[in-house]
């Protein structure tokens, strides 16, 4: 039997340690690290934009922070170009990063770094874990084998430039494949809601036919209502329409009357406490919707529920998605991002989305939610940031995990691009449809 190959990838967010090297006010600089690793290779990609050209070189850096190795691997120069972007990947055995001898499994942590007199500035850096160590301090573990690199290095030009791909491609490519699938499942999903919203629309019609039939018959009856029956009964039946409860508020005047069915009038008094008794109803009709959803459960969704308090709930975002919950996060300037007056909140909301201001700024907020699964735990984070589903609108073209874009309600062309973070293992992952 063949043996299974394993595969595994995540991205580490860089973000400005130090202020002056953005590439202008209005641009911070802003990047991610994304490693990944199969079976016996690892390759290390960089990406960053808005970082200025500098005369001395940015260096990339792997910081280590097990406990067995705290070490700096340093991976090498990093050439900006005149737009403040860079876009570099290198290769290497999984256990030998860089010809340090350390293992990618003991990487936590990446930074783009600037070296005066052997001394470490940290322009940008992130970590995978909330735990941020003084690393600056750890010894510096050099490439042993440099000529070994360069031939690294050189391979993977080589290769980029042919079309043999090779295995982290093929993956890339995959997730690009199932983003253009999208489309083709998305027509057929919107022609079984055309048939279900038939078929809803028939079973209305029949309902309506039967109430108009149940209205007609009560209106030949003599009713008589008063004020206490008529509160009981409002509380008990939820399931009576406007126009019915109306009928209830009529009163015959007198036995005399009866027998002329000009002779109802409407009781004032009655109305206004029947108008009363509605909005209770309707005040408790929204608070058993608040509380009949079962979702989530456990300590962690008590945590998570804890952590979105204070963000105004949006409901009915996208029927597909189930068991999501999504609130709105406020964004008016840079600074609300780095809210830490509630550390959970920072680590958990603002910090991961720091990078993607540049596409927050031109609505002021997003979306930050969870999904559960069918046992009603929480499975993933999520985030939304909106806008088209043009490829100008979608944060760093896909490259940071935002490769799902669904629509708003009513709208065909306004939407939100979705991000789903496996906030146990540390992993962004790739939403498959089945």
């Amino acid at each position: 039997m063949a043996q299974k190959k394993s595969y595994s990838r995540y991205f580490i967010i860089l973000q400005e340690d130090e202020k002056g090297y953005s590439l202008a006010s209005d641009k911070i600089a802003s990047g991610y690290a994304k490693l990944e690793m199969k079976n016996d290779k690892c390759k290390i990609s960089y990406y960053v934009q808005n970082l200025k050209k500098e005369k001395t070189p940015y260096y990339m850096m792997l910081i280590c922070n097990k406990k067995d190795i705290k070490n700096i691997i340093k991976i090498g120069e990093m050439n900006i170009d005149d737009y403040g972007r860079a876009d570099i990947s290198y290769e290497y055995a999984a256990n030998d990063v860089a010809g340090s001898g350390i293992a990618m499994d003991k990487v936590s942590g990446a930074a783009i770094v600037r070296m005066v007199d052997d001394n470490i500035i940290s322009v940008m850096s992130g970590f995978a874990s909330t735990e941020i160590p003084e690393w600056k301090a750890f010894p510096v573990s050099q490439n042993k084998n440099k000529d070994l690199e360069e031939t690294e290095v050189s391979e993977i030009e080589k290769s980029e430039k042919t079309k043999t791909k090779s295995v982290f491609d093929q993956y890339e490519d995959i997730i690009e494949k199932a983003k253009e699938d999208e489309e083709e499942v998305k027509e057929n999903i919107e022609i079984e809601e055309k048939d279900s919203y038939r078929e809803e629309q028939e079973e209305e019609q029949e309902e309506s036919e039967e109430v108009n039939k149940s209205e007609s018959e009560e209106q030949n009856k003599e009713v008589q209502v008063d004020a206490e029956v008529m509160e009981e009964e409002i509380i008990e039946d939820n399931s009576k329409s406007n126009d019915t409860g109306k009928n209830e508020d009529r009163n015959i005047n007198s036995k005399e009357d009866r027998n002329n069915d000009s002779s109802i009038y409407v009781d004032e008094s009655r109305l206004r406490c029947h108008k009363k008794l509605n909005l209770n109803r309707c005040q408790r009709e929204c608070e058993k919707d608040n509380v009949s959803r079962s979702y989530p459960k456990g300590p962690e969704g008590k945590f998570f529920t804890q952590l979105m308090s204070g963000f105004k709930e949006i409901k009915d975002i996208n029927k597909e998605l189930k068991r999501c919950v999504w609130n709105k996060v406020p964004v008016s300037s840079m600074d609300d991002m780095y809210n830490i007056t509630d550390y959970n909140k920072y680590s958990y909301i603002y910090y991961p989305m720091v990078q993607y201001y540049p596409y927050i700024k031109k609505y002021n907020y997003y979306l930050a939610g969870y999904k559960c699964d069918k046992n009603d735990r929480v499975k993933y984070l999520i985030y939304g940031i909106p806008g088209t589903k043009s490829r100008k609108d979608q944060p760093y073209g896909g490259k940071s995990g935002f490769v799902t874009w669904i629509p708003l309600k009513d709208k065909d062309t306004m939407g939100h691009w979705l991000m789903f973070y496996d906030f146990r293992a540390n992993t962004i992952v790739i939403p498959v449809r089945k």
